[in-house]
């Protein structure tokens, strides 16, 4: 059942943010050496935040203090980015192209939406699977999860450039629309947790 990697990582990676502008930016402006340098860099992260995730399932079920300090910390750090993404100097493009660079390596590294996006699907999935995670079965799962991954950016890639092409819209334009998604969401969801 580890093939299940696959939509998955589609899901994880197919809804817009840093990674994903990064990536289209990175491949519209035909830097391609850099792609697959952050592409490789995409997947390690991704597989280490969910072996280490999946594997510690069972204490982030137990230790709700902690997992809520990690929702809220996913919170801030949308906020952040969205605060950044609107300070950016829309005449500069190469600064645009910088930062959208810079952004998008942080949200790999620094990506703490990820442990509450494996968590819900390690409880989700898990039982139907009857998955235990021994070595064997993780690396399985983390391949078949990689694909899935790829998958997304290559849509990403591929479809994200024609729709820049038809649209002439500039990557900058992108990370305005998303810097006020992401202080949207993060405030709500901040609101949400603390209020309702």
């Amino acid at each position: 059942m580890s093939i299940i990697g696959i939509p998955l990582g589609l899901y994880g990676y197919i809804f817009p943010g840093n990674i994903n502008l990064m990536v289209l930016d990175l491949y519209t402006t035909k830097k391609y050496r850099l792609l697959i340098y952050v592409l490789s860099l995409i997947l390690i992260f991704e597989s280490v935040y969910c072996f280490v995730t999946l594997s510690l399932l069972e204490t982030f079920k137990q230790n709700t203090a902690l997992f809520k300090g990690i929702e809220v910390g996913s919170f801030i750090l949308i906020f952040i980015m969205g605060i950044w993404m609107l300070t950016d100097n829309r005449k500069q493009n190469d600064v645009i192209h910088q930062n959208t660079l810079r952004r998008g390596i942080f949200s790999i590294i620094f990506h703490p939406q990820q442990i509450p996006f494996w968590f819900i699907m390690g409880l989700v999935f898990n039982p139907f699977m009857g998955m235990q995670f021994s070595m064997e079965s993780s690396i399985n799962f983390l391949i078949f999860n990689a694909i899935g991954t790829l998958f997304a950016m290559g849509i990403y890639m591929y479809f994200g450039g024609k729709i820049l092409g038809y649209f002439k819209l500039k990557i900058g334009t992108l990370n305005k629309s998303m810097a006020y998604i992401y202080i949207l969401i993060s405030i709500y969801s901040l609101i949400n947790f603390f209020i309702f």
